[in-house]
């Protein structure tokens, strides 16, 4: 009697969905029935797909520095609970069930038949899917290496995982140890290496086997990228000499893997974020639509539960819009310390005071988003997530909304930071024998960010990364470290990399609270100033610019005006001179334009009176000059207390003109940065314990050193 078994079926990979579908059990058909046919034997790589964690954000986030969950003790094992008998990391038991489905799929299911009429199409998708389950494999034996590495007691080599590349069944001895590290490395770099072969480069093309519609498949960019990030890890102190061999190794297949992407460049933050047909995701999720990771993390005046809550660890490494350490550039002013920022800072978390979709976050004592207020956990450390949510997505009760999204589990960003990573320890900052430099590509990260560390000279000037490059090797590598800190956070890397860098464990999580300023609402100083310019046209109105009044557009002269009309590509300015010293942190503006010999600005600038050296001098930390048109420009500046202030303006073609400016004292509210909470760690926690379970059973495999 021929031999029965069970296959687990899935008849498609869903495409759009947040979970791949259930199997089902076909009882009546034996192993070769099942497995002559795609539809059935592609089950056995459905399965592997259906294990992998499509959930956001990774929690090990909660045992770093980076985030604290919302409910004190939802990270207990960061607060000294973790034991050998449990342990929240890892899932051992699921992903060797993945690798027996994909050794399966590899051993029987080579000459699967998905198309009769077509041979041509029937040869493509069998290789295909044979390349995805090396693929699968590989990325499944990567989490078992970056999840269990270590060196067990008595010293010696570092560890991996018992490499299983066979069919195993009850007969076979089941008891067996630990690979090398290296080994280990060499078996994922070997399926991946199977893969490129056999897989499309990426699914933009037009066929159905090759479209967007199959981007949660393994990919042959897919698994460079898997690659690069193994090599790396392979490199990294905690796991080995860390050799300059093995950086050059590394360096050299991230250079292979962008070589093989092809264009350096990175797309930009919105276009990555929520379209799954970007090619800097390199591998994703399928899309699907759903509200779900709103209604976790937005803060509760947007309708969620605020259930990350970002540190003012991670908060403070985020530099100055011109580059620098907030603690290294008088850009950064202690009491508006969110004014003139990386860009980053504002897309990847909600702070006090930013404006989403016309909601204002309050998280200052006693707001709707501060502990008990409209939550009463609120937040604990003054911050939520705001990385990879969508804005489109609205949870106000009778107007949900919903939007795609997807995971990312491979993207170009990483790929391009391994290799940053990888060049200056091998090369330095500036050597590009691997091809590029490391610190001509860490430029294209910070240019996508933003920085300019001199926004008066054309182009983005980033003299902080050349003042580190400069500096070498090691300051290089500190300025990296931050990088892959802030572009990578909320997406399960800190954990790890604090890890493979040695770096300590242990963490004081800090937070903020804010006191809302009880001062009366500020009055329009220009209002007592006396108003002064080096030219204004005879027929003009200079008196008009601070008589308050309010215009309803850039064309509104009812009320007056300044013109300094025939003045187009010379400087020109008001001044408001005060009887006594006045403080002064805000200036807001209202330009005129009548289309036609006068015209909003090109360039434009503050100045403020030192009486103490007799000079004028530009306000610091000004939060732009973006001139706006039938709007008031506002820009906010560190404050000063001066009797004269200046604003300094040109068009290079033709005239400016003014209607109204107005100038204000900030009543700035007050900062109190606290322990938010502790994080403890032994050093032999730098390794995460083998199930305990496991090693009970099988003798041969030895546990990491300490647990």
């Amino acid at each position: 009697m021929m031999k029965r078994t069970i296959i687990f079926l899935l008849t498609a990979i869903v495409a759009v969905s947040c979970e791949y579908l259930d199997p089902r059990p076909i009882e009546d058909l034996t192993t070769d029935e099942l497995l002559s046919n795609a539809v059935y034997g592609e089950g056995l790589l459905a399965q592997a797909y259906a294990i992998l964690n499509t959930e956001y954000i990774d929690y090990t986030e909660y045992y770093t520095d980076n985030a604290v969950p919302s409910y004190p003790g939802g990270n207990s094992l960061a607060l000294g609970n973790w034991t050998v008998q449990s342990t929240p990391i890892g899932n051992w038991d699921a992903w060797y069930e993945a690798i027996g489905y994909l050794n399966i799929y590899l051993r029987d299911c080579k000459d699967l038949l998905y198309s009769v009429s077509d041979p041509a199409l029937n040869k493509v998708l069998q290789n295909q899917r044979r390349g995805e389950a090396f693929f699968m494999r590989a990325w499944y034996e990567w989490l078992l290496l970056r999840t269990y590495a270590g060196y067990p007691d008595g010293g010696g080599e570092c560890l991996g995982f018992p490499i299983v590349t066979d069919v195993l069944t009850t007969s076979d001895n089941l008891d067996r140890p630990r690979n090398t590290y290296e080994e280990c490395v060499a078996q994922i770099a070997k399926d991946c290496d199977s893969a490129i072969v056999l897989l499309p480069k990426w699914y933009n093309g037009s066929a159905s086997y090759n479209n967007n519609s199959n981007a949660g498949r393994g990919s042959a960019m897919a698994a460079w990228a898997l690659k690069a990030r193994v090599y790396l890890y392979a490199a990294s102190p905690a796991y080995g000499p860390s050799t300059r061999d093995l950086w050059i190794r590394a360096a050299q297949v991230a250079h292979d893997a962008m070589a093989y992407y092809g264009g350096n460049n990175l797309h930009d933050f919105d276009y990555t974020t929520n379209n799954s047909g970007s090619l800097n995701n390199i591998w994703i999720q399928p899309e699907y639509s759903s509200n779900d990771w709103e209604y976790a993390y937005y803060p509760p005046s947007l309708y969620g539960s605020g259930s990350c809550n970002p540190s003012q660890n991670l908060v403070d490494a985020f530099p100055a819009s011109n580059g620098y350490p907030i603690d290294e550039t008088t850009l950064y002013n202690p009491s508006n310390p969110y004014a003139s920022r990386d860009g980053r800072f504002e897309r990847f978390i909600f702070r006090n005071g930013a404006d989403y979709n016309g909601t204002v976050i309050k998280t200052y004592i006693g707001g709707p988003d501060a502990p008990g207020g409209l939550s009463l956990q609120g937040t604990r450390t003054g911050y939520y997530l705001k990385k990879l949510l969508n804005r489109n997505v609205r949870l106000t009760p009778g107007d949900v909304t919903t939007s795609y999204r997807f995971r990312v589990f491979l993207s170009k960003t990483e790929l391009y930071l391994n290799f940053i990573e990888a060049a200056n320890e091998a090369y330095g900052p500036d050597d590009a024998t691997a091809g590029f430099s490391a610190n001509s590509v860490l430029a294209l990260i910070r240019n996508r960010a933003g920085i300019d560390s001199d926004p008066a000279t054309a182009g983005q000037q980033d003299q902080y990364r050349l003042d580190q490059a400069a500096a070498g090797k090691d300051a290089f590598r500190k300025l990296v470290q931050n990088e892959r800190r802030l572009e990578l956070c909320f997406e399960g890397h800190r954990f790890w990399d604090i890890r493979r860098w040695n770096l300590p464990l242990d963490h004081t999580v800090k937070g903020v609270r804010i006191t809302r300023s009880d001062l009366p609402d500020p009055t329009n100083l220009a209002l007592g100033a006396t108003v002064s310019t080096d030219y204004c046209s005879p027929w003009e109105t200079l008196s008009a610019v601070n008589d308050g009044f309010t215009p309803e557009s850039s064309g509104d002269a009812s009320n007056g005006k300044f013109g300094n009309w025939n003045s187009g590509d010379d400087w020109g300015y008001i001044q408001y001179d005060f009887s006594e010293p006045t403080s002064i942190a805000k200036s807001e503006i209202y330009w005129f334009t009548d289309g036609g010999g006068i015209l909003l600005p090109d360039e434009v600038y503050l100045e403020y009176y030192d009486s103490g050296t007799d000079t004028w001098k530009t306000v610091e930390n000004p939060s732009g000059y973006i001139v706006a048109m039938d709007s008031w420009t506002t820009t906010v500046f560190n404050p000063v207390v001066t009797t004269g202030i200046r604003i300094n303006f040109i068009n290079h073609a033709e005239s400016c003109g003014v209607i109204e400016w107005r100038v204000w004292n900030i009543n700035y509210d007050s900062y109190d940065y606290v322990n938010v909470e502790t994080h403890t760690f032994q050093d032999y926690m730098r390794y995460i314990p083998v199930p305990y379970y496991q090693t009970l059973i099988m003798s041969n495999l030895k546990q990491n050193s300490g647990w």
